[in-house]
């Protein structure tokens, strides 16, 4: 599948629609596969049971919260490492304000992703990681390790694109960062409504900010 969005837009051959949906769906696809299988296979087929699918007002408000001060969080590293505010984000050649750049610029990062990110992530390995380490740990331990690993795993998808070691650099720690606090979260609350929130946070406020400049 990678081979095949670097041949969609490779100079012989540009598709930038198919192109992007692709980019998206290499990403979406196992994670929501992994998900499905987990819940239906090996679960209660409870999406509220099984990865905790459930939010309350509180939940929201500590996931706006979270969302804004990761994002801030994200710009000191981005000045620590650029010298200035990049919003490490990726363009896709000319704007033209259509449908596809609805999906791509808005929908996309901002609900797509955080929900179906956020479910593979703080829904699924860090309830599995959390059960699993219970058995021979205390609870703090156990939920320190389930948040650490889901984050590592989190930034960890998202150096796959990555070009240089300053990039890697500033990406991983903001997106480590992010995972850490929305792990923290989901394991206290044990649900995911609130990550999923402080993900759409974090990403539509990197949006607003570009759309806004």
């Amino acid at each position: 599948m990678w081979l095949l969005v670097r041949w969609l837009t490779s100079p012989g051959y540009h598709d930038g629609h198919l192109a992007l949906i692709l980019s998206y769906a290499v990403v979406w696809l196992p994670l929501l596969a992994a998900t499905i299988v987990a819940c239906y296979v090996t679960g209660t087929r409870s999406l509220g049971q099984d990865l905790g699918l459930r939010v309350t007002w509180l939940d929201a408000l500590f996931g706006l919260g979270i969302g804004l001060l990761a994002r801030a969080a994200a710009s000191v590293i981005e000045i620590a490492f650029y010298g200035r505010m990049t919003g490490l984000g990726v363009t896709f050649g000319d704007v033209i304000y259509d449908g596809w750049w609805v999906f791509g610029a808005v929908l996309a990062p901002i609900f797509f992703a955080p929900f179906i990110e956020e479910v593979f992530f703080r829904g699924l390995v860090l309830r599995t990681a959390l059960r699993i380490s219970s058995r021979s740990m205390t609870r703090a331990v156990a939920m320190s390790i389930s948040v650490l690993a889901s984050a590592v795993l989190f930034a960890a998808l998202h150096l796959t694109e990555v070009t240089s070691p300053t990039a890697a650099a500033a990406i991983g720690s903001s997106t480590l960062i992010f995972g850490i606090a929305s792990g923290v979260l989901a394991a206290i609350t044990g649900r995911t409504g609130g990550s999923i929130i402080a993900h759409v946070t974090f990403n539509g406020s990197l949006v607003l900010a570009a759309l806004l400049a």
